[in-house]
């Protein structure tokens, strides 16, 4: 006797989702920006740049000053005690700025982004993943790196040296870590938007040293003054030194001139980003 055989349906298969929460993507962001040696390495030559062109200036200064024939001219002249250790600040700008390009499109370059994008499909929130993840970093990294230069390079020059209480040091300081930081994320929107490391990278140096060297060309009768003014790189000029020099935007004009200047980029590479396909 054979036993009836019953068809079953079968259970529909259903997928499980998973979201990955914005806490999720910031710790991957995380490890992959310093699991990635080219990131680690260039903040390291920021460090160096920093610190150690900041420390070599003040020691330059400081033999200048006592040179018995040049000292006392440069002395009547002003000394900017704090301007000399932080030079190496603004040789550091299209350091960082290497950083923020590396972060977008290194990966593309490799091909890592599908799979970013495969695990979390909202795409803006993987470009703010990586943007907090930048400005946290360099915050924290160029901040110790400026207070490091700036103390180490007063020390070399004494007395002659300025002190964190003198007026407009803290604003200085603060200026150049901030500024660092917007040119990193300015270098994470180029590279949004070009997806080449080596020419997004030629991109922002033009942007930051080459441009404001044309600029100076322009006549006055043109505009060249406001251009020059306003431009990228030279609007956060006063924001990142103790005395303000009155061709440029004071203070906090240009730090909201620089911030315009910053979220344009992102908003266009976030743009770009969202509409094209990988």
């Amino acid at each position: 006797m054979s036993t009836p055989v019953v068809d079953r349906p079968s259970p529909q298969y259903r997928p499980v989702e998973h979201r990955v929460s914005a806490a999720g993507l910031l710790r991957a962001e995380w490890i992959k920006f310093w699991s990635v040696r080219s990131v680690a390495w260039t903040m390291i030559a920021a460090v160096v740049a920093i610190v150690g062109l900041g420390v070599l200036l003040s020691w330059a200064l400081r033999d200048v000053l006592a040179d018995p024939q040049a000292g006392p001219a440069v002395a009547a002249q002003g000394v900017d005690a704090t301007a000399a250790s932080l030079q190496g600040a603004q040789m550091a700008w299209l350091i960082v700025a290497a950083v923020g390009v590396i972060v977008v499109a290194g990966e593309y370059s490799t091909g890592m982004v599908r799979t970013s994008f495969t695990t979390a499909p909202r795409r803006l929130g993987v470009l703010a993943a990586k943007a907090a993840v930048l400005a946290v970093s360099v915050l924290v990294v160029t901040g110790v790196s400026v207070l490091a230069a700036f103390l180490l390079g007063q020390a070399v020059l004494g007395e002659r040296g300025a002190s964190l209480g003198d007026d407009g040091v803290a604003r200085a300081l603060v200026g150049n870590v901030l500024v660092l930081v917007g040119f990193a994320l300015a270098g994470l929107a180029v590279g949004a938007l070009m997806r080449n490391t080596a020419g997004a990278v030629c991109t922002v140096l033009a942007a930051i040293f080459v441009v404001p060297l044309l600029l100076m060309a322009v006549p006055e009768s043109w505009g060249g003054d406001t251009l020059r003014e306003y431009w990228f790189s030279n609007a956060p000029t006063n924001l990142t030194t103790v005395s303000e020099v009155p061709s440029y935007l004071d203070a906090w004009a240009g730090t909201g001139v620089f911030a315009a200047w910053v979220l344009v980029l992102l908003a266009l590479g976030a743009l770009v980003l969202k509409r094209r396909d990988v």
